[in-house]
């Protein structure tokens, strides 16, 4: 039978609470030093009902289906419009067009007979004045630019952004890992000024010159995946926005590193957290002697751990029993071969559902923005993957010892989150495998499996018990603690990176409103919550939400406010990310204290007067902190990039601006 909701709802309040303090990344935040498929829904092979629900937000016992669309409203004086009864009424004059009433679909006069199109079905697009539009576009919105910002650097948004554009590829990617870091620069020995005491050091060279060859330490970490992806998604906005030669050039290579990233686990489907070559200066994989415990097996899995590939092309570990290196540590009868191209590399196992945030979004987007047909062709070969692996693994991520990645558990009920969190990923990643793959069986598991839209049982479904998932998206439970100090800020961005494609992919006019609604009334601008992130000026979310909000016929419009107030965030956004002196700490009172023991304040700190970070908008905003400058430390400029050139493909921010 099925859970009632009103358990399950009960289940989401526990589990957020209980969840915030340990957070779905074992317990930390991600540490910062550390041609456009339109989609479409396929032919089933069971009647789906053509049921929709009267609020979108309260959804009717079962789930959302295939929704009927109104007919349209004619200018007042217009002949002949189709009717409730069909589209077979003469028409006149041949190619005149018009719009259904909630702007989904498209009525062409074609030889006498009104010919209706679905654009919202077909393409993703609302129907205005006769044509099919992006929603983003609908009503041609102008968005303010914060003119007026008091804390705007000197150099305009699009300087800043060529600027990074210029020093990502240049710096920060090293041609043989394929991945984007924060790097540490060389030091010179330099002329002493003043009272200095010899020796005097200075980086090797300066930031408008620097080169990943001036590179002394790259920072690799356990998210590495997460970030470079985040870079990756910018790029590919980039490209979508502009066809540039040269972000077509970085996509390519850090697909390669996205290839790299799952083949060496061996298991199809399945990201490695971070993987080391031989030979690469400034990078090297954990001493197998003197740091032989990174390399020891876990009894629970709970910790993540390195595995070297020998010549023999297995995987070697060392038996956390025995203590000796082994090809079958406990628990394993067959050694896990076939790797002989990563011979000498080494890499992590227990990839968290972090990193395919991250990786998800990137694929999906340059799914949507990429014409290019090898990129198209290494897009949809890793989505597959994913899919299929979810799929033939009842949605959990199993590693190549066979066992289950502690925090790769997606379906809704494992008790890894809350159900609308897990709904979330699992319907996301299953969706866009189905739309970039086409395979039936993946348009099946999405439709009658995780939807329940068939009527019945799904062949081979296991979690029996569970609701249609579009029930559990609005248990989301984002918001814990009094003043909502004890969120976890990890979540809040895996689910935006999850929805922002869900919405982007689901084209059922009905189940996408649905999505909307979650994305507004549960997420973005959950009532009664203190501190929802639409008040935060977060530039990337306030961006995926102006873009992916429910727009046209019967919305209440744009997002006008909250576009302005990331622009205002990307002004104050520094033109370098050297590292640099900050203190929050000591300029903003104590006010509430964090789900892993840190102080708050009430309000967000200023972007201008942040410590610089890996990625900005994935951290509390809240958070006091102190740093240090440091003139050889440069982190990799995804945080800026990703929002802009997001602002700019969907036409929020201008090219001049």
């Amino acid at each position: 039978m099925r859970t009632p909701l009103a358990l399950v709802s009960g289940l989401a309040l526990v589990l957020a609470v209980g969840l915030a303090a340990c957070g779905s990344s074992g317990g930390t935040e991600p540490v910062p030093d550390a041609v456009q498929d339109q989609g479409h829904l396929p032919d089933l092979p069971l009647d789906v009902a053509d049921d929709v629900a009267d609020d979108p937000g309260t959804p009717d016992e079962g789930n959302l289906d295939t929704g009927a669309v109104d007919t349209p409203t004619p200018d007042e004086g217009a002949a002949d419009v189709p009717t409730a009864d069909g589209w077979t009424q003469p028409c006149d004059p041949d190619g005149a067009s018009l719009c259904s009433e909630d702007g989904y679909r498209k009525y062409t006069c074609t030889e006498g007979t009104w010919v209706a199109y679905e654009c919202m079905v077909q393409e993703g697009r609302l129907c205005e004045e006769g044509a099919c539009v992006d929603p983003w576009r609908y009503a041609s919105p102008a968005f303010g630019t914060c003119p007026d910002e008091p804390l705007a650097t000197p150099e305009s948004l699009a300087q800043k952004a060529a600027h990074y554009d210029a020093l990502a590829p240049r710096l920060h990617i090293h041609p043989q890992l394929k991945w984007a870091m924060n790097v540490t620069l060389k030091q010179v020995e330099v002329d002493c000024e003043g009272e200095q005491v010899p020796p005097c050091m200075a980086p090797v060279a300066s930031e408008a010159e620097a080169t990943w060859e001036d590179v002394a330490q790259w920072h690799t970490g356990e998210n590495d995946g997460l970030w470079s992806a985040l870079y990756l998604t910018s790029q590919a906005f980039r490209y979508g926005t502009t066809k540039s030669p040269e972000a077509l050039a970085n996509i390519k290579l850090l697909l390669e590193g996205q290839v790299t990233r799952m083949r060496i686990t061996g298991v199809p489907g399945v990201f490695t957290r971070q993987f080391i070559p031989p030979n690469v200066p400034g990078i090297a994989c954990p001493d197998p002697v003197t740091q032989i415990g990174h390399y020891t097996t876990d009894l629970e899995k709970d910790d993540n751990r390195w595995v070297q590939v020998r010549e023999d092309g297995c995987v070697w570990a060392v038996d956390r029993v025995s203590g000796e290196w082994t090809t079958t540590p406990e628990g394993m009868t067959q050694p896990h071969c076939g790797l002989d191209d990563y011979a000498g590399w080494c890499w992590l196992d227990n990839v968290s559902q972090d990193e395919y945030a991250g990786h998800m979004l990137a694929l999906g987007v340059l799914w949507k923005l990429v014409d290019d047909p090898d990129v198209r062709d290494t897009v949809q070969d890793l989505m597959t993957q994913v899919g299929v692996h979810l799929m033939e693994n009842d949605l959990f991520f199993v590693d190549w010892d066979g066992r289950q990645t502690e925090h790769g558990k997606l379906h809704a009920l494992s008790f890894a989150d809350t159900p609308g969190f897990l709904a979330a990923l699992s319907m996301d990643y299953i969706l866009q495998a189905a739309v970039a793959s086409g395979r039936q069986d993946l348009w099946d598991y999405y439709h009658l499996c995780l939807l329940q839209q068939g009527g019945g049982q799904c062949e081979g479904w296991p979690h029996w018990n569970e609701e249609a998932y579009d029930q559990y998206l609005p248990m989301m439970e984002l918001y814990v603690g009094l003043n909502d100090c004890k969120s976890n800020w990890n979540n809040f961005s895996m689910v935006l990176c999850a929805m922002h494609n869900l919405a982007w992919f689901e084209t059922n006019p009905a189940m996408r409103e649905h999505i909307q609604w979650v994305l507004d009334q549960k997420f973005i601008n959950e009532p009664g919550r203190t501190r929802t992130m639409i008040v935060q000026g977060n530039p990337w979310f306030n961006f995926t939400f102006a873009a992916f909000k429910r727009l046209g016929p019967g919305s209440d419009g744009p997002a006008l406010g909250p576009v302005e107030e990331g622009i205002c965030s990307l002004r104050q956004f520094p033109a370098s990310k050297q590292i640099r002196d900050a203190d929050s700490s000591g300029a903003y009172p104590h006010f509430c204290e964090t789900r892993l023991g840190g102080s708050a304040t009430e309000f967000p700190v200023p972007v201008a007067e942040r410590c610089i970070s890996t990625f900005e908008w994935w951290r509390d905003p809240y958070a006091r902190q102190t740093c240090t400058a440091n003139a050889y430390r440069f982190n990799q400029p995804g945080d800026y990039l990703l929002p802009y050139w997001m602002g700019r493909y969907f036409g929020f921010i201008p090219e001049e601006l």
